[in-house]
């Protein structure tokens, strides 16, 4: 379409915003918003994926992104040509298509040769246009008939129009359907059965009007199929059959032959490069469940040792009990450890003189000035917990608690406080979100400890840009599920991320020692876990990434009074 300067518009221009001139984002921008197409016309249609990838399975729709490629941002036109290819297949989906040849199985088992061939053309014609008489009752009928066009040229280009053959039949009944004439002079062989397939897209296109469920539309489907079939399979068995593809196999339903608009294709294949690939798979992780491609970023794609990673949004209302004087010392910490930022108040009755302002003395006296410094509360620290099995009880009360006391601390400044959770449920390493909108939340302790993943997953998402980066992990026993706990430690040294491991109550220190290194602290019992994170706070703020912050040789592992283990310097 054109606008009133005459510039080509495509429709996709009018929704599509998300747009880039790196390639990997481009196409994951597209690919996100086919998703979101498909989300619009109905469930049960499974993934959308690039050639290539294969989390989507035999269920997952294709998409050859050699159709794409070669211009960025991708033009307007090609965007409209893949929404109506996305609509066509979706609706083959939603409308079970694959239930319709279920349905005629019995049919085409008694058939063959090429009986079998020429019903089957027919139904899956007759399919073709069922979807986009659909599609047609809504918007995404606009992005059809550019697709449509396309395969009647395709189709077209299959058979000699001068002799007559079932595939001319068909592509005539096909093109007319929608007020072509397929470019044809009416023939006289072909008017009974020609007909005859008219008046089945008039009742295809009622059937789609029924209100009735999506089986009613199947059997009514396949029942008009045969009746047509049984109308015109004497007429046609003369005719040549050019095209004798098989479109569904009874014995092995998974080899079901590709649609007639998706069949074929005249782009060359050109398949995507890992890189491009891990990248697109990257960016759609971003605002996505599955962040297993953001884990696999950081440890190497062929690392076997990594588990589905996903977030998770279920959680349940958080009752913590506050101590209001931890809260206060905790208020104090931030407070006193703040870096100073300086501002001057001018224009003031008393104070410094400002020689800015002296020719005010004689007028209003106000030739003053005072400097203050202001502490700039703007921290970034991140808790996370081992919501694991072994967690269940008292523990996992102690854990809300401590969540509760510093969310009170940092609420209502600068600061910037998240807590998240992490456990396992089949094999899959959830991350939880602690806090929501200022609300506390919990979850289910449950399942493995898959701390590596969580600490890359929880780092990756901490806010940049801050000077101050604290992650305090807190567990109770070894990481035995999921990628090596060194990669996490190792990827928040690179982001400078300042990374704390508080263990609690587990017997065997020296194997959580042996994963975490010099990263880690220990507290006897759960109930020493809030006074241990405040005295850890002290250290950091005095220290920050100081080696000596972890101790020394058998200070790791030496007593106080109170048995936190903490470096000997901030014990007392």
């Amino acid at each position: 379409m054109k606008s009133n300067d005459g510039q080509e518009y495509g429709i996709s221009d009018y929704w599509r915003l998300n747009r880039s001139g790196f390639e990997s984002v481009e196409l994951a921008n597209v690919l996100r918003a086919m998703r979101k197409v498909a989300g619009h016309l109905g469930p049960n249609v499974g993934r959308i994926e690039y050639t290539g990838m294969s989390r989507g399975g035999g269920t997952a729709i294709i998409i050859e992104p050699a159709m794409l490629m070669g211009q960025y941002p991708i033009p307007s036109e090609k965007i409209d040509h893949l929404v109506g290819l996305v609509t066509h297949e979706a609706l083959h989906r939603t409308e079970w298509s694959d239930h319709v040849w279920k349905l005629l199985e019995p049919t085409i088992r008694t058939l063959g040769g090429l009986a079998n061939v020429r019903l089957q053309k027919i139904v899956s014609v007759a399919e073709d246009i069922y979807v986009d008489l659909v599609a047609d009752k809504t918007v995404f009928g606009l992005y059809t008939p550019t697709v449509r066009k396309e395969a009647f040229a395709e189709t077209r280009a299959g058979f000699n129009p001068s002799s007559l053959s079932l595939d001319a039949l068909v592509y005539l009944w096909w093109t007319a359907a929608w007020g072509g004439n397929g470019d044809h002079e009416p023939v006289p062989a072909y008017e009974n059965s020609l007909h005859a397939l008219e008046a089945l897209t008039g009742r295809l296109r009622e059937i789609g009007d029924m209100e009735k469920g999506v089986t009613e539309r199947c059997k009514k489907r396949a029942e008009v199929y045969l009746d047509t079939w049984e109308a015109i399979k004497d007429s046609v068995s003369s005719l040549a059959t050019i095209d004798k593809t098989l479109k569904w196999y009874p014995s092995l339903a998974e080899k079901k032959a590709p649609d007639a608009q998706t069949r074929k294709t005249t782009t060359v294949k050109r398949p995507l490069s890992a890189y491009v690939m891990h990248q697109i798979e990257l960016q759609l992780a971003l605002d996505s469940p599955d962040i297993t491609p953001i884990i696999q970023s950081v440890v190497g794609h062929d690392n076997d040792d990594v588990v589905p990673t996903s977030r998770w949004d279920f959680s349940i209302p958080s009752r913590p009990v506050v101590d209001p004087h931890l809260v206060a010392r905790l208020k104090s910490l931030f407070l006193n450890y703040a870096t100073r930022k300086t501002v001057v108040n001018r224009g003031l009755l008393s104070g410094k003189v400002d020689r800015r302002r002296l020719y005010r003395a004689p007028v209003s006296g106000r030739c003053f000035h005072q400097k203050e410094k202001l502490p700039e509360l703007d921290w970034n620290v991140t808790l996370l917990m081992d919501a694991s099995g072994s967690m269940r009880g008292n523990k996992w009360r102690m854990v809300e608690n401590t969540v509760g006391n510093l969310h009170k601390a940092l609420i209502g400044s600068r600061n910037h406080f998240q807590a998240y959770a992490y456990f396992e449920v089949d094999g899959v390493c959830m991350i939880s979100r602690l806090i929501r909108d200022r609300q506390l939340l919990s979850v289910p302790p449950s399942g493995q400890t898959a701390s590596g993943q969580a600490i890359i997953a929880v780092a990756y998402f901490m806010p940049k840009g801050r000077k101050r980066n604290l992650l305090i992990h807190v567990t109770d026993g070894e990481s035995n599920l999921g990628c090596d706990v060194r990669y996490g430690i190792e990827y928040c040294r690179k982001q400078k991320i300042h990374l704390v491991t508080l263990g609690c109550a587990y017997k065997d220190r020296h194997a959580m020692v042996r994963q975490y290194g010099r990263s880690i602290q220990f507290v006897d019992h759960y109930g020493q876990l809030p006074r241990a994170i405040e005295r850890l706070l002290r250290h950091t703020f005095l220290y920050g990434n100081k080696p000596h912050l972890y101790g020394e040789g058998t200070a790791r592992h030496g007593l106080s009074e109170e048995r936190v283990i903490l470096p000997p310097d901030i014990q007392s």
